[in-house]
């Protein structure tokens, strides 16, 4: 949700009309800092990839990630799929 909120942020700014999903992998610390947001699986248009980065950068503070999440590098490795509306 938070995600989404950022990207409305962002439409009301005036950029980003296009529609389409995004993998975004992150990295998160175990204090919730992101430390990683990379493009995983493009949505086949550079302008939507770089409006879902954006996305999930501007949520700013996450959560701890559960300590199960965590990997041997002390960071959380997921893969986000970003649905990106009009």
């Amino acid at each position: 949700m938070r995600i989404d909120a950022a990207d409305r942020a962002e439409r009301r700014t005036g950029s980003g009309r296009r529609a389409g999903t995004v993998v975004v992998h992150v990295e998160i610390a175990t204090d919730g800092a992101l430390q990683l947001a990379e493009i995983e699986r493009s949505s086949g248009s550079p302008a939507l990839d770089q409006r879902a980065l954006r996305a999930v950068r501007g949520v700013g503070p996450l959560s701890a990630p559960p300590a199960g999440l965590v990997g041997s590098a002390g960071v959380a490795d997921l893969s986000i799929p970003v649905e990106l509306g009009r």
